[in-house]
């Protein structure tokens, strides 16, 4: 049964790895068929975080430089799937008192950076209600079994007017249309939905917020400091580089189309 809209009736649009993805014929919204949730726990990724934290860190701040438009001065944060907690890192450099949730092993490199991290599933965590000004779910959100329950959890947790930003990959993006199954992020032992722009504002709104803000990007203009990552990568990284400079047109394109592989909302607390 779809989430969103009750729906009981899907299309199937394509096969992966064994695995069905298929579209709500009401509402639209996709995910992986007879989708097994792995277990979390044992789901960490230490080390490609740290062989690649200084471009984690520059995606990131494209995140962060969108939410600092919406607030005045720095406030209470919760991510929910903080992995190592780089993102909580820059946030509490900037003045923020940082929580995080992150079932897996994680957890412990988080706490290392002086964060308050609860290591359990966020369905069992227990967090203080109408407490956070702000909770983030980057690259989370896809991966949930019932994302709506989440979102309706995560709103409990908020203060009035507060606000919930998620970042996920576009489904709707023109490189998913051109590769079809070929694209990364299907990941469908991974990811249990693929949100389109469409989708996820349904998602957001059914769970009581009121969307203020959208965006997507792509390649280096999904990063804070697009001009500093390519410096880095040139000093560090020369394939990288390479890549990331010939393919920057496209990505400055796709991103004005609104059709960049990352896809962000922000959705307020009313």
């Amino acid at each position: 049964m779809c989430i969103v809209c009750g729906g009981k009736h899907f299309k199937k649009l394509i096969s992966v790895e064994g695995k069905n993805i298929v579209r709500c014929r009401r509402c639209g919204l996709v995910k992986t068929e007879n989708f097994k949730e792995p277990d979390y726990k044992k789901y960490h990724r230490d080390e490609e975080y740290q062989d690649f934290e200084a471009r984690f860190r520059n995606i990131f701040l494209k995140r962060i430089q969108i939410i600092e438009k919406f607030f005045a001065e720095p406030g209470k944060v919760l991510e929910i799937g903080c992995s190592v907690g780089i993102l909580l890192s820059i946030l509490k450099e900037k003045g923020w008192e940082v929580w995080g949730v992150e079932p897996s092993k994680s957890a412990k490199t988080a706490r290392k950076k002086e964060i308050k991290v609860i290591n359990k599933i966020f369905e069992k965590a227990s967090l203080p209600k109408g407490y956070f000004d702000l909770i983030i779910l980057n690259h989370t959100l896809e991966h949930l079994e019932n994302p709506l329950d989440i979102l309706k959890k995560a709103r409990t947790l908020l203060k009035k007017g507060g606000k919930i930003f998620v970042d996920v990959p576009n489904f709707g993006s023109l490189s998913s249309r051109i590769l079809g199954k070929r694209w990364p992020y299907l990941a469908p032992r991974e990811h249990h939905y693929h949100f389109e722009p469409k989708t996820l504002r349904k998602v957001i709104k059914k769970a009581g917020f009121k969307v203020i803000f959208e965006s997507s990007h792509s390649g280096i203009f999904d990063w804070g400091n697009p001009v500093g990552g390519l410096y880095h990568e040139l000093l560090t990284r020369p394939r990288s580089f390479v890549k990331d400079f010939i393919t920057a047109p496209g990505a400055l394109i796709v991103t004005l189309m609104g059709k960049g592989i990352s896809l962000s909302m922000l959705g307020k607390n009313i």
